[in-house]
């Protein structure tokens, strides 16, 4: 299920640049990324002087300690492997396809990690409650959810340049990138496909994955190590997403970038859209990938 982040980098790096002929399109998306480009310089700009200045890029909210464990943070690790184990199990009972359908079993697994995913969003979220955390210290409230939204948005800008750039350099001249995933969405194109990995990618990932690595692990590493945290959970997420190249080493980049959200806000919200849009600009460059 983690790898579905590596999306992002297959999206910008040898699919895409050839397949999009049309003058018009070019224009368009050419358009579009100088503005992102410009927009990102301009935001980067202001955080160093925000910095030189000694004020802080984000003013930080009253934080919300974590109340649980490094044993319940591992429990939940496991909790999550078995949730896939067995989301795995109820899927190829119901759906059962034969070996040789490569394309309805990787549809079929993406399914099943989407259903896991959700499902240990959920079950985790019960069992943290039950043991005295509430619904804020869990990340699930923000006080103010349109600035938050808004953080989201220009952190998104923000990064997204200096990452796809740094993954297109890696994929390019260091290690290409490939992924079955990848092949599934460029084989199929039909809604059920299309539908599927926009549920697993944008929705149940960034859910999941931002709820477990910047609450649950980083939430209690900050209890520990402080602003150190950030750093900590942003490994683990790159390290997590290893295989099919070097997307994992961009994707620690998004991490920082995540965790520090999180650490001032005090909330995972803000963090899951930046994942969703994070992951949806991916399927975006997937999608555009084979027009002419």
């Amino acid at each position: 299920g983690s790898d579905l982040n590596n999306l992002v980098w297959s999206g910008i790096c040898s699919r895409c640049s050839p397949s999009l002929e049309s003058g018009l399109m070019t224009a368009l998306v050419g358009f579009v990324a100088t503005v992102v480009c410009l927009t990102s310089l301009f935001c980067v700009v202001k955080l160093l002087v925000r910095y030189r200045s000694g004020e802080p890029l984000l003013s930080p909210l009253p934080e919300n300690p974590a109340s649980w464990d490094g044993f319940d943070v591992a429990s939940l690790f496991v909790l999550f492997i078995v949730c896939q184990a067995l989301c795995v199990t109820v899927v190829q009972h119901f759906f059962p396809v034969g070996d040789e359908a490569t394309a309805d079993v990787l549809g079929y697994q993406l399914l099943a990690n989407a259903i896991a995913m959700l499902v240990f969003t959920c079950v985790a979220s019960l069992i943290l409650r039950a043991r005295g955390a509430s619904w804020k210290s869990l990340g699930f409230q923000d006080e103010a959810p349109l600035t938050g939204l808004r953080l989201a948005g220009l952190t998104w800008v923000i990064i997204v340049p200096p990452l796809l750039a740094l993954a297109a350099f890696l994929d390019r001249f260091v290690k290409p990138y490939s992924h079955p995933v990848v092949d599934f969405l460029q084989a199929d194109r039909t809604a059920w496909a299309i539908g599927l990995v926009i549920v697993t990618a944008v929705v149940a990932a960034p859910i999941a994955e931002e709820f477990f690595f910047r609450r649950i692990l980083q939430g209690w590493l900050e209890v520990k190590l402080g602003d150190w945290a950030v750093v900590v959970s942003a490994v683990c997420f790159g390290v997590a997403h290893l295989g099919h190249g070097l997307g994992w080493i961009p994707l620690i980049g998004f991490g920082l970038a995540a965790g520090y959200l999180v650490r001032r806000r005090g909330t995972i919200l803000p963090s899951i859209v930046l994942h969703a849009l994070f992951n949806g600009l991916s399927v975006v460059l997937l999608l555009m990938s084979d027009l002419n």
